[in-house]
């Protein structure tokens, strides 16, 4: 069992500085939050139950693409993930419905279950930033690059997350940066002590077979 610090972003100027090393702006990410959350509520009630996840999805993605082009951006599928890619910055990001997002509280979970294909884009690099020796790895994509998602929750919260990814959901979190924090997380946000989240996690492995 490993114990690592989670970092959490919140101050604005911090923020903002961290997103520039990444390459996008404040106002990129939350212009996809916005859109995603609107075409969610156009969903209407003769639609399958799942349209509302299903038009945000869409539109989140579209709009994430949208944002965030030129020429050091491209869109990518790999594994079936849609995603867009940094190979100057050594980055990717996906777009993801989250339960809540910006919270001290509570960690970001999924509103459906992640795939195999974005268990596979968690990168060895992750591993070794929450200080794990994986091992050789099997069915992990080794090509350099650390995944980020666009995590739009159903608080209003916007955070551009590193999660970890495992048994079809997030596992742990390496980074979180906090976009925009609705109202009701705000007083939880400022009094947070940002030494204070730790998390404990195991993740399994599957190492290669020997010949």
């Amino acid at each position: 069992m490993t114990v690592f610090k989670t970092a959490i972003i919140s101050n604005e100027d911090d923020v903002a500085q961290r997103l520039e090393e990444l390459g996008v702006t404040a106002e990129q990410i939350i212009s996809v939050g916005l859109v995603a959350r609107a075409r969610q509520n156009d969903a209407s009630p003769l639609m399958p139950i799942n349209a509302p996840g299903s038009l945000a999805y869409i539109f989140g993605v579209e709009e994430m693409r949208q944002q965030i082009s030129g020429s050091d951006w491209y869109s990518e599928r790999k594994y079936g993930v849609e995603a867009i890619v940094n190979r100057k910055s050594n980055i990717r990001i996906a777009y993801q419905n989250v339960d809540e997002a910006c919270s001290i509280t509570w960690k970001p979970k999924p509103r459906s279950a992640k795939g195999t294909g974005s268990e596979n884009l968690c990168s060895p690099t992750l591993f070794e930033h929450a200080g794990v020796d994986a091992g050789p790895l099997t069915n992990v994509c080794s090509d350099g690059l650390t995944t980020y998602y666009i995590m739009v929750g159903e608080n209003g919260g916007i955070e551009l997350s590193c999660p970890v990814i495992s048994n079809k959901t997030f596992a742990a979190f390496i980074e979180r940066i906090f976009v925009y924090i609705p109202s009701n997380e705000l007083d939880e946000v400022a009094n947070d002590n940002s030494d204070s989240p730790i998390e404990d996690f195991e993740i399994s492995v599957s190492l290669k077979e020997s010949e």
